[in-house]
């Protein structure tokens, strides 16, 4: 049996000026001009100030201070050994990539009944998880919005999921009675929502 369902997948490294991650949304105000950062070189700065990263994060997130970007080399290397650390911990992630080059962690039953999945997530996200949770911020947020629901919303009207009209009022009512004017679980809108911090997944079970 496919049960759809909305799941929330913590990625999260600090939402307090905006870290977020698939299944965890922050919602600030609702005006286009709020702002997490002026640039992503200011982001990464007051990162490396406001949070403790490990000195391989620390490396990675000078030189995108220097450059103004994170480079995807580094993303890539950070989820592969993110994965490989699951797997050694016995957990057998599926991921779907995004045509942000975002990877999204897919929901699995077998998984989710384990006590010490959460355990060996915060073990594998050192010298990981900020690394990729700024990099998800950089790629799918690249206006730094304030606001986790525009994030969403511009993604869905640039790929024609909703009208140009769509506003928070009408996310905010879709989501409440779960009527998006789409398919929610379809993978392009998926990938709008997800990457905003709104997961909606078909599992079996």
């Amino acid at each position: 049996m496919v049960r759809k369902l909305w799941i929330a997948v913590v990625l999260a490294v600090s939402s307090s000026f905006g870290l977020v991650g698939c299944g965890e949304a922050e919602v600030g105000p609702a005006t286009p001009e709020a702002r997490i950062a002026n640039s992503l070189a200011e982001y990464f700065q007051r990162t490396l100030e406001l949070q403790n990263p490990s000195p391989l994060e620390r490396e990675v997130i000078e030189r995108a201070i220097v450059a103004g970007q994170l480079d995807p080399a580094d993303y890539e290397a950070a989820h592969s050994r993110y994965a490989q650390c699951m797997a050694e911990h016995g957990f057998d992630l599926s991921f779907r990539k995004t045509p942000d080059g975002l990877y999204i962690e897919l929901p699995n039953i077998d998984n989710t009944g384990h006590r010490d999945t959460t355990a060996a997530s915060l073990e594998c996200d050192r010298d990981n998880g900020l690394i990729m949770a700024l990099y998800r911020t950089q790629q799918a947020n690249p206006g730094l919005l304030a606001d986790n629901r525009l994030t969403a919303i511009q993604c869905l009207q640039r790929s024609g999921f909703v009208d140009a009209d769509y506003t928070v009022d009408d996310f905010e009512r879709d989501q409440s009675t779960d009527t998006f004017p789409f398919d929610q679980y379809e993978t392009g809108p998926n990938n709008c929502l997800c990457q905003a911090g709104y997961a909606y997944f078909s599992v079996e079970g």
